[in-house]
């Protein structure tokens, strides 16, 4: 892969994930309660109320910043890395947690696209990380061919 291809496809990975972020962070942010129906299993569904429409409020801030400060950062092998990494604790902790563990019942079935989303959130991150570092190495190389 060539250096403009590298960096293109850095961008364009960079540039899905933060209009994922963003996205679905605004959705939960202006129509909470629509993200609360889909997302609950019809008891849970029932069972909400202005603190966990406040609640979802908040999260949805929060992936809309998450949104806006990756798609306007400039990301460095280790930023993405560690973005990747922080993916972990919600592939292994919450998508299990909530599909096939111990609150199994909780979440409706659309815990599997969340699950989805956090592997492409990790992978392409971590995919960036190496292209990055690729980039990095080939550039250190013509550098001391210059010498």
């Amino acid at each position: 892969m060539t250096t403009p291809q590298r960096l293109e496809t850095v961008r364009r990975l960079q540039t899905a994930m933060a209009t994922g972020y963003a996205t679905l962070g605004a959705w939960v942010l202006v129509h909470p309660s629509s993200v609360l129906s889909l997302g609950f299993t019809a008891p849970y569904a029932a069972m909400t109320n202005a603190t966990t429409t406040l609640l979802a409020r908040c999260f949805g801030a929060q992936a809309m910043t998450c949104g806006l400060v990756l798609g306007t950062s400039t990301m460095t092998p280790f930023s993405f890395t560690a973005f990747g990494l922080a993916m972990i604790p919600y592939i292994i902790g919450f998508n299990y947690w909530f599909g096939l563990g111990p609150a199994r019942g909780m979440m409706s079935s659309l815990i599997w696209l969340d699950f989805v989303g956090n592997v492409f959130f990790g992978l392409g991150s971590l995919y960036c990380a190496k292209l990055l570092r690729e980039q990095e190495v080939e550039d250190a190389k013509a550098s001391n061919k210059k010498s």
